[in-house]
This record gives C-alpha cells, structure tokens and sequence, in this order.
C-alpha cells in the first residue's frame, strides 16, 4: 500500500533520489529514499595531467590503435627514444575517452565530469598530487564550476588533495596557492572541520613508500608537512599499497583482498584494478590488472565490461556495514602513462588492463560509471519506498496557469549551464581539436504530474524555449520507459516511447513507439504549448498503456542531441536531463 510522502527534500535532493537507468549489460540503478544512518562519504581519485605535460605528449599515442596493427604492436614494445609511433618518454592514453583526447584546462570537460559527479552522489575528488603536481590553472576552472553548481542548489563533490612524492614540499606549495585565504573554503573536503589533505609527516610509519623505502626516494622519505601550516589542516597520512597499513590514513588502492577498513580513519579503498604487487606495471597484464579479474577463483571473467574486479571490491564494503565511513574510489581520468625506458607502462595500458571509470569511446561505454553509481546508491541511500501518487489536472491553455505547478511535488533539476558551446585544444595542445555548437535550449527544470487521463510534463529552461523550426526532430524531446521492464531488450536503450518528435504549429504533437532501437511508430497525440521558457506537455495515459493508479515511469528531457540513436551521445551534444543514459523516476 502506498504512504504519503512526508520527506522535506529539496528539488536537488529530490532529484538525486529519483534517479534511475539501466546500463549496456542490463544492470538497474533504482530510485532511492533517503540517507541512510551514520557517516558514509564517498570520494574519487581525480586526475589534473592530461594535457599540462605536453613537452612529454608531442602527438596523441593510444595503446588500443597501436595494438590493433602488428606495425603497431611492435612499435609499442620498441626501447627506441624516437620510434615515430611509441617513442619511449611520451605519454600514451589506454584507449579514447568519450569526450576525446581532451585537455583538462577545457572548461567543457569540467562542466561534465562535475554534472556526471554530482549525479553519481560523490562527496570529494582526491586530486591526485601524488607526483608533487598540482597544476593550478586547471584547479580554479574546477574551483568555479564547482561553486557555480553549489549555487544552484547541487551538493557537488568538495575538494582534498593527495599528496605523496615531496609531500611537505608539495602541500607548501598548494597552501600558498589556496588556503592562505578563505576565498575556497565553500570547497574543501572537511569532515572533521579544517580542509583535509593527505600527505606525510613523521606519524606516517612507513604507510607511504617513500617512507617505507628511504634508500630508494632519499630526501622524500622525510620532506613532511612543514609545522607552521599544519594549522590549517587535518592531515591524514599518504597510505601506499606497498606500504605498511596505518590506521589512520586513506587508502587509494589496496593489493590485498579483501581490502583492509583502516580502523581509526574507518577509510577504505575500492579501486576498478589493481596493480601486480610483485611487478608494478600494468602492461605486464598480470591478472589482477584486469577489470574481469574475480579475487575469489584467481580467474579473469571473459567479459571483463561487467567489472567484476570493481564489483567484488564493492563487496568488501557491503561486508563491512557500519564499519566504513569513506570510501575512496580509483578512480576517474587518468588515461595515461609514460612509456619506460624498457618498454613497460605504469599505471595504465589497455581499457581492460587500467582503472578508469570516465566513460570511453570503446569496448566499455559508461558501464563503469553507472556500476559506480549503482553501488555508491547501496552504500548511501536507503530503498525507494512506494508513494500516494499526487493528482492533479494541468490546464494547457494560458500562462497564467503556470501557477498551477508550484504545487507539484514531483520536481527534477537538471545543472544550467552544462549546455555550453566547446572550442577547446586536445591534450598535445592542437587548437580547435574540440568543437561543438550543438548547446541550444539549457533545460533547467522538470516538474510531472497527472490525472486520470492525462500525464503532464512542465520543462524550464535557462533562456526562451527557441522556436521550433521544421524538419527538426529533436526539439525539446521526452523519451519515456513506461510499462516495460526499463532492460532495453526491445526498444531504445529502455525507452520505449518518444514525444514530439514532429510538433504542429496548432499546439499537438506525437507520441510514438519504439519499433525496435531508435526506429517509431506513431502511439497517439500530445499537446503542448510554450510560454517564454516554459514549455508545457499533456500526454493521453492510454497512449502511454499507464493508467491513473499505474503510472510508474523512468524519462529523460532532450534538445538538439546531434545523434539520438546512440545513447552515448546524450552526454556530448545539445543537453539532457538527466545527462547521458540516467533518467529521472516518477510515481514508483
């Protein structure tokens, strides 16, 4: 039986709850309820590099193309310095990132991985300082767009470094740049109070490998956090997998398995793969570097795109209910690493063989980034409970009606702004590498409602709804999964019906059915109308098979999607809301 909905949430949280999708593989994410009880924060490794090292990254080299020629092949396992297709001493990426081979200064690309964040529930980026680099360029574009999110009403993951190599030298440098003042203090990860950061002093006990093993890293072993500005901070100590466990500091990535919860800090790490603790390169390709690597029978899962390295690594978590309180995730955008000078590479080297949870243009999409999801959900939010739905007739016909929504509870927001025009350099400094113009109506908010004949849909944009121009298919679409079981199997992606795709001047537009793929048929007639940045939407139950006690639906709002048939594509062009393969959840 249905409840009321007593719940005092704002339209962001309410947004965040109602959240639901399925990816590639068929596997839900579901709307959820609330918090659960106790502290349970959620953070990412999170990469500044691509493109800020470019006297190391003179043209774009991706392991993937270079593996799938023999040509290739043997250039990658060349010493030479100067083979022409894998010189040693240059960055290579693992394989393609959906959003290119992008520079991090591009604001473009920053605005995304913030909306894709902030959707996905993580509380912190870990920026990864671990090389003694911060690069401060791209930090205050991060800075802005995050404090542009915060106004808007989002919880957007909040700010800690983590520092590792010449960590006292490094934090110095970072506390000059940003914490001599209060200017970011909106932005900081602090928990306890005092912005975190994670680097090294003399209570490190041999945690970090540049303490654990001096001989090797000299003077770094004791470059420790200077005494006058640990004021400013709560320091929690740089923990190295090779290291010895400290119980008071964050793990980024643990070779054992099950990972160990640190007793004090209550941190543990999740990471999608993990390095060989007897050869520390990824391109050795030892088993447990695979993201199909299962820990339980020592075997790597053919499809490897499931994650089951990842999902196990989950199952540590879910083992330890109430004894973890943050989760540090590895990670998000690394992509790259440095060819060595015997061939080998580091942290990366193919999509299967790497760590990365950004979504590719290759072998496995978005399913890392919505398996993330997915499991961050489990660990935060308690299950969607099912309430009385709230009824309501919508009249179309003037703008004075608007007034009639401020009562709808069901209240979506999507980041303003995400629409924007792309002009931006790739990562070996090309100018012009990324362009598109697609940014048209910036979809702000989305209100539904219904009544026993009708579903209703008001969507708000940043500026005037453009007028619709002929032939154009993609204006202001609706794509619902009604009445399915949301897998994808039979029609788009989980949707199985669209709505005007070809509006009339005279205020009725269609509704149609998924034939299969993105292929429609006509399903029945909508209305619609448009105020200034409003546009409204009636759409007939019956066409939808909904009835007015039966009105579960997942849906996602569209404008100028460049090529609406790949779903990867509503993460780049034109805007959608929610971004990309997520929909919004209504009347569960």
């Amino acid at each position: 039986e249905r409840e009321t909905d007593d719940r005092a949430l704002s339209p962001a949280q309410y947004t965040l709850m109602n959240l639901a999708g399925t990816d590639a593989l068929g596997r839900k994410i579901e709307p959820m309820d609330g918090e659960k009880e106790g502290t349970r924060y959620s953070g990412i490794f999170y990469s500044l590099w691509l493109g800020q090292h470019q006297y190391m990254q003179t043209a774009i080299y991706d392991i993937n193309e270079l593996l799938s020629t023999e040509e290739g092949a043997a250039a990658l396992k060349s010493t030479e310095a100067n083979n022409p297709l894998s010189p040693v001493g240059e960055f290579h990426f693992c394989g393609e990132p959906l959003f290119g081979y992008y520079n991090m200064r591009d604001p473009w690309v920053i605005m995304r991985h913030m909306e894709m964040l902030t959707m996905a529930g993580i509380d912190y980026l870990a920026v990864d300082a671990t090389n003694a680099s911060f690069y401060p360029e791209v930090c205050y574009t991060l800075f802005e767009t995050i404090t542009a999110l915060q106004r808007q009403g989002f919880t957007p993951p909040k700010v800690m470094f983590y520092t590792n190599s010449n960590s006292g030298t490094t934090v110095k440098k970072i506390y000059n740049e940003f914490y001599q003042t209060e200017k970011y203090d909106h932005i900081w990860f602090s928990p306890n109070g005092k912005p975190m950061i994670v680097g090294i002093t003399e209570n490190n006990n041999n945690a970090s490998d540049q303490t654990k093993y001096p001989g090797t890293y000299g003077e770094s072993s004791k470059d420790f956090i200077p005494q006058e500005i640990r004021y400013r901070f709560d320091i929690v100590e740089s923990q190295w997998p090779n290291g010895d466990l400290n119980n008071d500091s964050i793990p980024w990535m643990s070779w054992s398995y099950p990972q160990p919860v640190h007793e004090n800090s209550k941190a543990i790490s999740v990471s999608v793969a993990q390095h060989s603790p007897s050869r520390i390169h990824y391109s050795y390709m030892d088993p447990q570097s695979s993201r199909g690597y299962d820990y339980k029978t020592g075997r790597i899962e053919a499809d490897w795109q499931r994650g089951k390295n990842f999902e196990n690594q989950w199952q540590t978590v879910f083992d330890n209910e109430g004894l973890v309180e943050n989760v540090l995730v590895t990670g998000w955008n690394e992509w790259m690493a440095v060819k060595q000078p015997d061939g080998n590479f580091c942290d990366d080297y193919t999509s299967e063989y790497s760590r990365d949870i950004e979504p590719d243009n290759g072998p496995y999409g978005d399913n890392f980034y919505l398996q993330l999801i997915r499991n961050l959900r489990s660990y935060k939010y308690t299950q969607a409970k099912h309430y009385k739905y709230q009824k309501m007739t919508i009249d179309l016909s003037s703008e004075s009606s608007l007034t009639q929504w401020d009562h709808v509870k069901a209240h979506y927001l999507d980041i303003s702004g995400d629409a924007m025009a792309r002009d931006y350099e790739n990562a070996v400094g090309t100018a012009h590498s990324y362009t598109d113009s697609s940014n048209r109506n910036d979809i702000a908010e989305v209100k539904v409602v219904h009544d026993s004949k009708n579903l209703y849909f008001y969507v708000k944009t940043k500026e005037d709804v453009t007028a619709h121009q002929s032939g154009d298919t993609g204006w202001m679409n609706i794509l619902i999964s009604a009445g399915s079981d949301f897998s994808g199997k039979s029609d788009f992606c989980g949707y199985n019906y669209l709505i005007n795709r070809t509006p009339d001047a005279d205020g009725a537009t269609s509704v149609e059915r998924s034939k299969g793929g993105y292929a429609w048929e006509t399903a029945g007639t909508a209305q619609y109308r448009v105020y200034g940045n409003v546009m409204l939407c009636a759409v007939p139950l019956s066409a939808l098979g909904l009835t007015s006690d039966s009105c579960y639906i997942q849906f996602k709002v569209t404008d100028n999607v460049q090529n609406p048939g790949d779903i990867m594509d509503y993460y780049v062009t034109g805007d959608s809301a929610p971004i990309g393969r997520l929909s919004y959840a209504y009347g569960y």
